[in-house]
């Protein structure tokens, strides 16, 4: 993998990743998960030779900048991808995402189906949902944090840094070392995150539930779902957006919420032949 910049002039931002070195074919782009950069598909990359793909730091996530919004809603994302898409001149291309990119992923393809060839999402299936006074409580949680004085910590050492992302999810070491590596940058006195401090902040819930799932419905490329036998899935609303999205394969493989690092070579061997298969 490469280092790759894709400045979006309508953002008003530069979005950074890695590229694999093969070209040509259905361009791939991989969307990684909160708080995760691109390094997440680096292990998958390595299984899935011969693609010609694209892993990015989301906005505010490794070292793309940040989502040019205030509230960093789902829609901001969207935007930014599908921006990025339309530089590359991608009529066409495959989209793979784990956690958040997921979301994004599930969005993107029900925004715009004729564009998506063929959708892989890694333990999610649509954003996060809400009710009224859901919505309006996330909100005002997020604002409230937002007028805060909210810094990003500073830890000693690299270790420090890698310890607290491993409490923070279900993760293993050498899957938080990776990600840490792409996450952190210098400062007197030790380590912070590159990150946007905003990441940090209660997500601002802006669906409800019946419109997450008539962006599923709109999705017409074949769909491949692969859930962790430790899945985040947990919510009652799951099974129904598994069975509202017209051409879905469902496989649930070991591992936790990061399988597609951790159970790599499973969850290549499933996508490969899924990418593969007419």
């Amino acid at each position: 993998m490469e280092e790759v910049t894709f400045p979006l002039p309508r953002a008003g931002i530069t979005v950074r990743g890695q590229r694999s070195s093969t070209r040509g074919g259905m361009p791939t782009l991989c969307l990684h998960g909160w708080l995760d950069n691109s390094a997440g598909f680096e292990p998958l990359a390595e299984h899935l030779g011969g693609l010609d793909l694209t892993a990015v730091d989301l906005p505010g996530h490794g070292a793309s900048d940040p989502v040019p919004s205030p509230t960093c809603q789902y829609v901001d994302y969207v935007a930014c991808v599908l921006e990025l898409a339309q530089t590359q001149g991608w009529e066409r291309f495959r989209l793979i995402g784990h956690s958040l990119g997921g979301a994004l992923a599930s969005l993107i393809a029900g925004i715009h189906p004729h564009k998506i060839d063929r959708l892989v999402l890694i333990d999610a299936i649509g954003p996060l949902s809400t009710s009224g006074e859901e919505s309006r409580a996330s909100v005002q949680r997020y604002l409230d944090a937002y007028l805060g004085d909210d810094r990003q910590p500073i830890y000693r050492t690299r270790a420090q840094a890698v310890k607290a992302r491993v409490q923070l999810a279900d993760i293993l070491l050498d899957t938080a070392e990776r990600l840490v590596e792409r996450d952190l940058r210098e400062v007197p006195g030790g380590f912070t995150w590159r990150g946007d401090v905003r990441l940090k902040f209660p997500t601002v819930r802006s669906f409800a539930e019946d419109q997450v799932l008539a962006f599923l419905r709109n999705i017409s490329a074949p769909t491949l779902l692969v859930t962790a036998e430790r899945s985040a899935l947990l919510e009652a609303f799951y099974p129904q957006r598994i069975t509202s999205v017209p051409r879905l394969r469902h496989v649930t493989l070991p591992g936790g919420h990061h399988l597609h690092m951790e159970n790599v070579a499973a969850v290549a061997d499933v996508i490969r032949t899924f990418l593969e298969t007419d």
